[in-house]
């Protein structure tokens, strides 16, 4: 049995009908389906809204705006990012045993996750603290577990997502 769709194709079967949902620039922000169901993007892979991410259905927010240095990491340390889910800091002159990543303002606050790619068999990095705009980070000793000093030119990898 063959049912004429226009807006799929223009022969399928047994297909069910969806409606998309744009926003005020055109992007499509998702798939209406049966009985109300959405689907979000990704839906081909490619996130059309970098902003919120859903996982089981519960966003998991992120940010465009870039995240910043503000204090700790080294002197002239540098950062790297097109957003908060990912970005890269790596350790200024004269070392540092950790610092605070100023973000955009989130409803509670931040988790991070970040891992020093360079050094990591001698230190580990944690999130100490965090407020609506920023996180703190320092580096431990792996046998000690004390405060230790990430090396100049050390990578981080950081993820952050708010809460």
């Amino acid at each position: 049995m063959s049912n004429q769709n226009a807006v799929a194709s223009t022969s399928t079967i047994n297909n069910v009908p969806v409606q998309a949902q744009f926003n005020a620039n055109g992007q499509c922000l998702g798939l209406v389906g049966p009985a109300g169901a959405f689907f979000s993007p990704p839906i081909n892979g490619v996130v059309v809204d970098p902003i919120t991410l859903s996982i089981g259905g519960v966003p998991i927010t992120t940010s465009t705006q870039l995240p910043t240095i503000t204090s700790g990491f080294g002197t002239n340390p540098t950062i790297t990012a097109a957003n908060t889910m990912g970005f890269k800091i790596v350790i200024g002159t004269g070392g540092s045993s950790g610092g605070v990543i100023g973000l955009p303002t989130a409803v509670n606050g931040w988790v991070c996750y970040a891992s020093d790619v360079t050094n990591g068999s001698n230190v580990f990095v944690q999130q100490t603290a965090s407020t609506a705009t920023s996180v703190t980070l320092a580096a431990f000793g792996n046998t000690t577990g004390t405060t230790a000093n990430m090396s100049a030119g050390d990578v981080l990898l950081v993820i952050c997502i708010a809460y």
